[in-house]
Formats: structure tokens, C-alpha cells, sequence
């Protein structure tokens, strides 16, 4: 008698541990993901690879798949006609997704809200409870690698090596993104909470006015300068109204002697 969906999840749901992950390990060769075809490997050594890898390799991984939910989860349900466009993922672009809707096109720039030490970074060090503004970092860091060559031992030939360099951070400069959307996992602990304000109101660099300052204040909950609403972000956009997300709730003004908890632009 074939078995109904709901009897499979009641028997994987009677298995041990060990024979759930049995199953599952098996499910990954009988149903891969296509990039666990085209490696060759399955998720599991994926995830544990990632497990054991450093801090700032989880970072970046975090940091894709945020981008990752804002086009699977975001995007789908934002309605009105957008949508996202093509875009080649290996072009240094100051973007990660470029809404399209009819001849409109808004760039948006993903990025996570910071975390410290496990913890989501305060903008200032006293904590607001409900009306915390905390930390989202902006700007593009390079490590990269050069390619040198270099002999093989006892022969004439040389091989192409690849030596690990890192490069200047780089800055982002106003008008090279639209709307900026951080995804605030680290204090919700929900990837698909998002909030979103206009690229044009992020603080400048104190001594260069053309360029974004690497820290801003992302605030936890929503008021007139972040939303957790990207229609309506994008309906600011369309207002062209000037603001600034250093904007603060009245009830939330830090006192004069306090200072933003964060280190200075590089």
C-alpha cells in the first residue's frame, strides 16, 4: 500500500537520530542539490566544513545568505510589478539585486546587522531595550589573491601560485546604491526581518562628504527613517524627501556625554 506523506513524516519521525541521519545522508545522493551534484558532495560535509571553519568565514557565508533570503523571500512577495533582474554576480558591482519594474530600476545593497563577540553591536553603549539602535557596517572589503609563479622542485617547469593579499576597504560612494536593506538575524534571530532606508540618507564620512561612513545606526524597531517594509522604502524613494538615519526617536536621546560605541572609519 503506498505510503501518504503524513505516514512517511510519522515513521522518519519514530527513527533515532542516528537513522534520521542516516536518512537524510542518503537522501542527499538519491535527491541532491544541484550544487551537491556538480561538487560532488553532500551537504552534511558542507555544513560541517563551515562548522569548523573560522570566524570570518562564517561571517561572509552569513553575509550571502542574507542576500540569499532577500531575493528568495523578499523579492517574490514585494508585488506591484517588481522584480529582479540578471545580474553578473562576478562584475565588482556596489549592489547586490537590481529591482526592475517596467523602466525603473532600483539598486539595493544587502548587507547583516553587526554582531560582536556573538553579540548584535549597540550604536551607543547604553542599551535602549525596544528602541535600540544598533550597528550595520557598509563598505566593500578585499582579500584577494595575486598569481605568481613559482618553480617545481627538481624540474624546469613553473606553476601559477596563488598568494593571498589583502587590500584597502573600500568605501561606497552616495548614488551607487538605492536603498540599503539590512538583514537583523543576529537580534531577531530570524533571517527574513529586514529594515530598509534610502541609501541617500546613511551618514557621510566626516572629512570626505562624498563617500558613506562604514558604521550607521540601524534601528530595532521601525519610525521614519527605517522600515521593516520595502514598498514603502520604495515609495520613499519616489518622494525624494531628505533625512538622515541618525534621526533619533525623542524618548531614546542619548545623553551629550555619550558617544557611539564604535570604531572609527578606516
Amino acid at each position: 500500500m503506498t505510503k501518504t506523506v503524513g505516514d512517511l513524516k510519522e515513521t522518519i519521525d519514530a527513527l533515532t537520530a542516528d537513522e534520521q541521519t542516516l536518512l537524510r545522508r542518503y537522501l542527499e545522493q538519491v535527491a541532491p542539490h544541484e550544487l551537491e551534484r556538480r561538487w560532488g558532495i553532500g551537504a552534511s560535509v558542507v555544513l560541517d566544513a563551515i562548522e569548523k571553519s573560522s570566524d570570518l568565514t562564517k561571517r561572509g557565508l552569513r553575509g550571502i545568505l542574507a542576500e540569499a533570503i532577500f531575493e528568495s523571500e523578499v523579492i517574490p512577495n514585494l508585488g506591484d510589478g517588481w522584480s529582479a533582474a540578471a545580474i553578473n554576480r562576478d562584475q565588482d558591482l556596489p549592489y547586490d539585486s537590481l529591482l526592475i519594474k517596467g523602466n525603473e530600476q532600483v539598486r539595493v545593497q544587502v548587507k547583516l546587522q553587526r554582531s560582536e563577540k556573538g553579540m548584535p553591536k549597540l550604536y551607543y553603549p547604553m542599551h535602549y531595550e525596544e528602541g535600540s539602535l544598533y550597528v550595520v557596517e557598509v563598505q566593500k572589503t578585499r582579500t584577494g589573491t595575486t598569481s605568481v609563479k613559482e618553480p617545481l622542485p627538481d624540474s624546469k617547469q613553473k606553476l601559477s601560485v596563488q598568494k593571498s593579499k589583502t587590500e584597502d576597504t573600500r568605501p561606497y560612494r552616495f548614488g551607487q546604491f538605492d536603498i540599503l536593506a539590512v538583514n537583523m538575524h543576529p537580534s531577531t534571530n530570524d533571517w527574513r526581518s529586514f529594515r530598509y532606508t534610502l541609501g541617500a540618507w546613511l551618514l557621510p564620512r566626516p572629512n570626505e562628504p562624498a563617500k558613506i561612513a562604514v558604521f550607521q545606526p540601524v534601528s530595532k524597531i521601525p519610525n521614519d527613517v527605517w522600515t521593516d517594509d520595502l514598498t514603502l522604502c520604495l515609495q520613499w524613494l519616489q518622494l525624494d524627501v531628505k533625512r538622515s538615519v541618525l534621526a533619533k526617536p525623542k524618548h531614546l536621546r542619548p545623553t551629550k556625554d555619550t558617544k557611539p560605541n564604535v570604531s572609527k572609519d578606516v
